[in-house]
């Protein structure tokens, strides 16, 4: 193989690793793309909203007419079926009317004499057959009926239900932010966490090489030198720190990255996410609210479905009260003997006079809402209690993780003049295991505020109203 060609294999060899390295890291942005898209809860919320929406669409057109129709078509042999619909057709005849009494009266047999008839007479005919008026056989008939109900009042209850259903749907989509912002800030919140755990794994390991190199280059390992084994014991304790240290972050790790890919089975497990400052990447994605007497998203969801519960007290008080309206009817038969048509037209009063199962109904509905009211007004002080706590701790937080940097970096420098005093002589072994382990406590310190911080951080992410797209 000359130089050109394992020059070229060597490119493309870089290439492609390149490539999987770029396939491996995903930003913030991607993340929560692919959750935002196919997260389970958030279609839940969106589609009960959705169907809010249409239940209010359709409650904003109570005063709309309503049309109805009815189509049969049957055999029967029911004496008051048959007659009206003969009726209905406009075909009833005489014959219709005849009944065995009708045929049994005495003028069928005398005559204007009272002497009895000598020729027959038609109505003494068929004395034992059947009448028609009761028993008129069974007859195939066709009726359609189509109708209009125009509601002229209804106490009210049309225009309330209209607002309570527009009060609902408002909150249901407060809802639906609500649910769609905490899992936003949740996701934020274990993407950096797991760059924050990923970094002070390093640092274990950084420190765990320091340890196995010191350890390696000490000779006084043996018991009888009890100052010489008492550094051995101390470097070998700081390696079981570290030991432990390492498999709790890792514990911690893949509990996010598990916690992540419920959210989105697309999302592989070995990501790589994008180093980012935490600071910056909390004021880019979980930006602190503007105005602190502002409500979270979920208490204003629950402050619509409140002013919905008190509109709801007027619907049930609606109950008894009259309703006006206009109808109208047409109504068309068909059977054997003809095909008609009639109407009917008219207003219309409808009240409840009595219903016990009305009784008290607006009563335990007004109650009920000032419930609704009391665990909201609750809510609101509980949680302007818990914002202006978690701001004042914000800045607690901030100021804290930003000693601790500082403290890390002067710890880092401590630590590499221990270690040159200690391959001099001039400090001990315990010496040094005790700065690696000041060291180890400041790391694990800093990995700690920075999650709390990240926990805070987005939980007043729940106070933001609007966000900005990413």
């Amino acid at each position: 193989m000359n130089s050109i060609t394992f020059l070229f294999y060597l490119l493309l060899f870089v290439f492609f690793q390149s490539a999987l390295s770029a396939q491996a890291t995903l930003e913030f942005s991607e993340i929560w793309q692919k959750i935002d898209q196919s997260s389970a809860l958030q279609k839940s919320k969106y589609l009960e909203w959705k169907a809010a929406e249409i239940s209010k669409d359709r409650a904003e057109g109570h005063w709309l007419p309503k049309l109805y129709t009815d189509l049969r078509s049957f055999q029967t042999n029911d004496p008051a079926l048959n007659f009206f619909s003969k009726l209905g057709q406009r075909s009833a005849v005489d014959s219709d009317f005849s009944t065995a009494s009708s045929r049994l009266r005495p003028s069928n047999f005398l005559d204007s004499n009272n002497q009895p008839y000598s020729t027959l007479n038609p109505n003494t005919l068929n004395l034992l057959a059947p009448d028609t008026l009761n028993n008129p056989g069974s007859n195939q008939y066709n009726r359609g009926v189509l109708g209009m109900d125009l509601p002229l009042y209804e106490g009210g209850s049309g225009q309330t239900l209209s607002k309570l259903q527009e009060k609902r749907a408002s909150g249901l989509k407060w809802e639906w932010e609500s649910t769609r912002e905490r899992q936003f800030a949740e996701v934020a919140k274990l993407y950096r966490a797991l760059q924050t755990w990923n970094e002070y794994s390093l640092k274990l390991e950084e420190f765990l090489k320091k340890e196995k190199k010191w350890q390696s280059s000490y000779q006084l390992s043996n018991k009888g030198n009890p100052v010489g084994y008492a550094g051995y014991l101390s470097l070998k304790s700081i390696q079981n720190k570290i030991q432990v240290l390492q498999k709790m972050v890792e514990s911690q790790k893949d509990g996010i990255r598990q916690q992540l890919l419920s959210m989105s089975p697309e999302l592989s497990l070995d990501f790589k996410t994008r180093e980012v400052e935490l600071s910056n990447f909390l004021d880019q994605n979980l930006p602190l609210p503007d105005n602190s007497n502002q409500l979270s998203l979920s208490t204003k969801a629950m402050q619509k479905f409140s002013e919905a519960e008190s509109l709801r007290s007027q619907a049930e008080g609606a109950k008894v009260l009259p309703r006006i309206g206009l109808y109208t009817e047409a109504n068309a038969y068909h059977g054997s003997r003809n095909m008609a048509t009639s109407y009917n037209a008219g207003l219309y009063l409808q009240m409840n006079l009595y219903n016990p199962k009305d009784r008290e109904v607006k009563e335990e509905a007004e109650m009920l809402a000032e419930s609704f009211r009391k665990k909201l007004e609750d809510r609101i002080q509980k949680e302007s209690a818990f914002f202006t706590s978690s701001l004042a701790r914000e800045k607690q937080i901030k100021d804290s993780w930003k000693l601790l940097k500082e403290n890390t970096e002067t710890m880092d420098e401590q630590i590499q003049n221990t270690e040159r005093l200690f391959s001099s002589g001039a400090v001990t072994a315990v010496q040094l295991a005790e700065a690696l382990n000041r060291a180890l406590d400041q790391a694990e310190a800093l990995a700690g505020t920075e999650i709390e911080w990240l926990i805070n951080r987005s939980e007043l992410h729940a106070f933001i109203v609007e966000r900005k797209e990413q």
